[in-house]
């Protein structure tokens, strides 16, 4: 698809090359990188997205398949960014049909979360995500069990914090890091109004993993200063 190559072009101008092999290092050679930061690559996706406004779901979907079909990592990137923007014109189908398809192309905790906070997040907020949350919490890849876990951090408001604690029980034995830190993650994040039931969840789950309860922890001390 043209647009996805004017994209990666763009991001190649604005990179430093110098920068690309530290950061392909610091996400352990996942994929390689051109050397762009976020806030370049933003910049840079956003100003496209300005030029070229898109009519459908599926005009942004086609974008976004091809922006994680480039081998540089910025591009995977990009696709988040692409679906942030147009976020308004994604429905319930985006989450039910392609959404894990999306997080698990080229998967590392790097896209995972992007895709999780600035677009499965908002989605869900307008949307009815709880099956499809469900499904990935019970499956056994922890990509999909981590976005699950962690699918409504950072919300203001419309914290549905039952289910988000639900969502952590399946997995309070899972030494699995990635899993482990999304569940801390996600009780960080509930302490700040939630942390009675934060602390409830920590009495009442004794053998949850030490790297969830210090996350957990250090939520709950923040909300009591």
């Amino acid at each position: 698809m043209q647009a996805a190559v004017e994209i990666a072009d763009a991001l190649a101008q604005v990179a430093n090359p110098a920068d690309a092999s530290p950061m392909a290092a610091y996400m352990q050679q996942i994929a390689p990188f051109l050397g762009v930061r976020a806030v370049a690559r933003r910049a840079v996706v956003r100003q496209w997205c300005r030029q070229n406004p898109m009519a459908s779901q599926s005009d942004v979907l086609a974008l976004a398949q091809a922006l994680q079909q480039q081998p540089m990592r910025e591009c995977h990137y990009a696709a988040a960014d692409v679906c942030a923007y147009f976020v308004k014109l994604l429905d319930a189908s985006f989450i039910t049909n392609h959404a894990q398809a999306l997080l698990l192309q080229v998967p590392w905790w790097d896209t995972v979360d992007l895709w999780g906070s600035d677009v499965i997040n908002p989605l869900c907020q307008r949307v009815d995500c709880t099956a499809t949350m469900w499904q990935w919490n019970q499956s056994a890849d922890r990509w999909l069990i981590r976005a699950a876990i962690q699918h409504q951090r950072g919300r203001v408001v419309g914290y549905d914090v039952e289910l988000a604690l639900a969502l952590c029980r399946p997995h309070v034995a899972d030494d699995e890091f990635f899993v482990a830190k999304a569940i801390g993650w996600a009780l960080r994040d509930m302490a700040k109004h939630y942390p009675q039931q934060v602390r409830e969840f920590l009495t009442t789950y004794p053998n949850l993993s030490r790297v969830a309860q210090r996350e957990a922890q250090r939520g709950l001390a923040r909300s009591a200063l």
